[in-house]
Order: structure tokens, then C-alpha cells, then sequence
């Protein structure tokens, strides 16, 4: 495999600062926005997400990294909507070239706090190999999921009491928040009031045997990256890039990016994002494409 471009801890943390910064902001300025104290767990995660905003921040990554291996202007590689048929078309987030027949691509997804969806995204991910193939596009696809991880993702995360509701049962309704902070995949900006929505008896984490969302997707993306360079693109992609990250604050009241640190967690070979444009370059040279 090439070696002569490769992502660095360096470049992706930045990019996940970015990511990371927008995502805070925009679930805290939501909370404030709805008169929620600060002490209060988190909720409707959803109607912070859905201008995706946060995301922008590795579809960018991902473009100048891709464009800086091709050595091409950053101009030639974008986002594209590329039609199949008349009736069927599908966007990519990452695209070159932007005209004529795409030769690489990639599909960018990231998931911060909705474990129980993880299936779903897994799911989404072969059916968006399945469209290219289906339709015989022979574009080198490579696939880059960010997850946070944290007590929530690796299944130890003690959950509290279910929305409001008698305090001594311990029922309400509504989703139990994780009693754990946002960057753990928990629901609380801060832990002073924590005890307050804790089940009673509940003074440990314990598992519960939830799953491991983190090795479960590992497993299931190695299923689907395909073993080494093909002539013709097959449903497996070309490259993946997975990257479970743990976030640590630096301040009490983390302001700006450089108020987070982030780490990577250790994975799979087949899935380290540092050879991951590398890989799709491979391929792309293997198809006559370059």
C-alpha cells in the first residue's frame, strides 16, 4: 500500500475540535433557549442536529485531504448529487471529480449520543454501497464514521430515573438520561445535580448488560471493507475509516475548541483512518482511474 499520504493525529483532531465545538454549542445554546437550567440533563438531542452543522467540519476535512493526495485544487473535489437513472439519484459528501463520471467517493456519518440508532447506521452504510453497485458505478467509495466514545458507548454507563414521575418508584416517562456528561455520550452538561435523578439504591455504575456499541461497530464495519484492491468495485468499500473518539475538557465551562482534548481509540488495522485516502489512492490507481 502507499505510503505517501497519510493523515496525522494532528490534522483529525483539529477537524474534530471543529466538530466537536459546533456540536456543544449547539445542544447548550438549544437547553439554554428552551429555560432549562444548566443542572438539568439534556434533551431533544435531535432538534440541535438536524442543520447537521457539526458535520461540515470532517466533509471539509475530508476534501482537502483527498484533493491535497490527487495534488489537485481543493476547488475539484466538493459535495455532488449524481444521478443513476431518471428516477434515482443519491449525494455524496466527498466527490472527485465533480464533473463527468466520479471516480472517488465518500460517505462521511457520525454519531454522538443515539447508541440505540447504531444498528440503523450500520444499516445505512451497506445500502449505501449497495446503491453504487446496483447501479454498476465503479467509483472507488471509501467510508469514514466518527463516534464518540465514552461510558455510554462501551455499555457502563449508570442510567437515572425515566423523565418525571414518582421520586420514590423511580417510573416517569420519557428516555432515562445517562447520568454522565455530554462528551461521555451522558446527558448533562454538568454532574453537581446528578444525584437528583438517580434511581434510588443506585450509588455504582453497573452495565446492565447493555451493549458495546464501539466493538460491535468495529466488527460489522471489518465485514464490509473490502480485503485488498478489486478491478471492479464489489459492495464491500474501498477503504474505511473509523474513528471512536474520547473527549476530555480542559476547563470546567469549556468556551472554545481549544477547551477539548481528544484522543483516538485504538482499532482495527483495516480501519485506521491514517492510510485511509492512501487506500482509496491505491485503488484508484489499481482501477486505471489515476
Amino acid at each position: 500500500m502507499s505510503k505517501k499520504f497519510i493523515t496525522s493525529d494532528d490534522q483529525l483532531r483539529a477537524s474534530s475540535a471543529e466538530f466537536w465545538h459546533t456540536y456543544y454549542q449547539s445542544m447548550k445554546e438549544l437547553h439554554e433557549r428552551r429555560g432549562r437550567p444548566i443542572q438539568a440533563p439534556l434533551k431533544d438531542r435531535n432538534l440541535g442536529t438536524t442543520d447537521s452543522k457539526h458535520v461540515t467540519a470532517f466533509e471539509k476535512f475530508w476534501r482537502v485531504q483527498l484533493a491535497a493526495a490527487l495534488k489537485v485544487d481543493p476547488s475539484e473535489v466538493g459535495p455532488r448529487s449524481y444521478k443513476f437513472r431518471p428516477h434515482r439519484s443519491k449525494s455524496f459528501d466527498v466527490c472527485w471529480p465533480l464533473t463527468g463520471e466520479p471516480k472517488i467517493l465518500i460517505s462521511i456519518k457520525s454519531m454522538q449520543n443515539a447508541y440505540r440508532n447504531f444498528t440503523n447506521r450500520i444499516e445505512e452504510a451497506f445500502g449505501d454501497s449497495a446503491v453504487l453497485r446496483l447501479y454498476h458505478l465503479p467509483a472507488v467509495f471509501g467510508f469514514f464514521f466518527f463516534m464518540l466514545d465514552g461510558t455510554v458507548a462501551r455499555g457502563i454507563a449508570e442510567q437515572g430515573k425515566p423523565g418525571t414521575g414518582d421520586a420514590k418508584s423511580g417510573k416517569g416517562k420519557g428516555i432515562a438520561p445517562y447520568l454522565d456528561l455530554i462528551e461521555e455520550g451522558g446527558d448533562f452538561f454538568q454532574l453537581t445535580h446528578v444525584d437528583e435523578h438517580r434511581k434510588e439504591g443506585m450509588k455504582q455504575r453497573k452495565t446492565k448488560g447493555r451493549q458495546n456499541v464501539i466493538t460491535q461497530s468495529e466488527k460489522s464495519l471489518i465485514d464490509l471493507v473490502a480485503e485488498g484492491p478489486t478491478k471492479e468495485g464489489g459492495i464491500h468499500y474501498d477503504a474505511i475509516a473509523f474513528t471512536p473518539t474520547t473527549i476530555k475538557r480542559r476547563k470546567p465551562d469549556p468556551r472554545t475548541v481549544d477547551d477539548w482534548a481528544f484522543d483516538f481509540s485504538a482499532v482495527d488495522k483495516r480501519l485506521d483512518f491514517h492510510p485511509f485516502i492512501a487506500r482509496l489512492i491505491d485503488v484508484a490507481k489499481f482501477r486505471g482511474f489515476i
